[in-house]
């Protein structure tokens, strides 16, 4: 099945929901929306899991390999169920967003797959506007400053809407060493010549940073020290 169901077939069972979800604006006007950060957007889910029952319909009729393939989709979000004639079954995800904002958290990056595919509705913030709908993989809307704040919990990078498209530019990509990234960025926070909002996190950075710094000469002899100098210049200069 995973020879079949590729990341590529995902994907354009998702680029397919989209185009479907995009022309039930009469539907979305009757979905009752919550807020909050409990909020299922369960008649969102409904309703865009129908529409994707009905993409992998179009996407047979196109896939000789798939015609033998069917799919059951549940809430919350679209998980799929791929079931072949032998009952054998494969399961993926399509994430779903909403909101009348562009720019969201996402989810939590240590269990994120940034190959994993979204889709994201754009509520409108008057009555009668149109409901815009776009999809994407994770990795190609996550938004990265240098100045990224991490939290007390797994860092939940912002996505940007404005990143996503309807066409099939589908690419697959290594997850980033998140980790290194926040670290870098937590330092750039309190680098004097960046202008940032000042965060609680950037007074514990700085702190921890003097007495690294402070344990680092009581433990170094002179001579380690200039051995370890000449060892990083050196690692810098193959970098650059």
């Amino acid at each position: 099945m995973d020879l079949i169901i590729t990341n590529e077939i995902l994907y354009l069972l998702t680029l397919e929901t989209t185009k479907i979800l995009n022309n039930k604006q009469d539907e979305f006007n009757k979905i009752k929306w919550n807020d909050g950060e409990a909020n299922l957007d369960t008649e969102y889910s409904i309703l865009a899991c129908n529409c994707c029952e009905d993409a992998w319909k179009i996407i047979q009729n196109d896939n000789i390999e798939l015609k033998n393939i069917n799919i059951k989709c549940k809430i919350p979000d679209i998980n799929i169920k791929f079931i072949n004639s032998n009952d054998q079954y494969l399961l993926k995800k399509i994430e779903l967003k909403s909101s009348k904002k562009c720019k969201i958290p996402g989810s939590t990056i240590n269990k994120l797959d940034i190959n994993q595919p979204i889709i994201y509705c754009l509520r409108p913030n008057k009555q009668n506007k149109e409901y815009l709908i776009r999809c994407s993989q994770y990795h190609h809307i996550i938004q990265n400053s240098n100045i990224d704040l991490f939290q007390d919990r797994t860092p939940r990078p912002i996505i940007d809407f404005n990143k996503m498209s309807n066409n099939n530019n589908f690419k697959y990509e290594l997850k980033q060493n998140w980790i290194q990234h926040y670290a870098k960025c937590a330092l750039n926070r309190i680098d004097t010549n960046i202008q940032c909002q000042i965060s609680w996190q950037d007074k514990l950075i700085l702190e921890i940073k003097n007495n690294i710094i402070k344990e680092f000469i009581k433990n170094t002899s002179i001579e380690d020290y200039k051995e370890l100098k000449t060892t990083i210049l050196l690692e810098n200069l193959k970098i650059n």
